[in-house]
């Protein structure tokens, strides 16, 4: 291993989730739930990510720990790949210096904003309640027809 560049490239294609299913919505909610921007955080392996757009994933390195990660453009791959890899110094991931490896594209790292999960959890099931509503079915599930 090179202590100078410790590359984290793992096969999260059970664990990813593409950006067909987001949208501008899903976004929002991440951002709303983003703390402050910080300078690095610690990383020791990748749990998962979610892909938001070309310049922006969120990564998790932990069941409740997420960090929402704005990349330099163009980052045309990171939408559509099947994996991800994080690049680390010394157990730390860091803005401005360490990247997220997206197919050949290589994304250096703007911007690290950690994500208040439970934040993030109360959000999307307003947002799934809001939208059963919509759709006139409640909690049970869809209501009889009368036909």
């Amino acid at each position: 291993m090179r202590p100078i560049l410790f590359v984290f490239v793992l096969l999260l294609a059970a664990c990813a989730t593409r950006p067909g299913d987001r949208g501008a919505a899903a976004l929002a909610r991440y951002e709303a739930a983003a703390a402050e921007p910080v300078a690095s955080f610690r990383f020791q392996r990748l749990d998962g990510y979610t892909v938001l757009g070309p310049e922006r994933v969120v990564v998790w390195t932990r069941p409740r720990e997420a960090f929402l990660l704005a990349v330099d453009a163009p980052c045309s791959e990171l939408p559509w790949v099947s994996a991800i890899g994080l690049t680390s110094s010394l157990g730390s991931v860091h803005a401005r210096f360490d990247a997220v490896l997206a197919g050949r594209d290589r994304c250096r790292i703007r911007e690290i904003r950690p994500v208040d999960v439970k934040a993030l959890r109360e959000a999307e099931r307003k947002a799934r309640s809001s939208t059963v509503e919509a759709s006139g079915r409640d909690e049970a599930g869809p209501q009889a027809s009368g036909t």
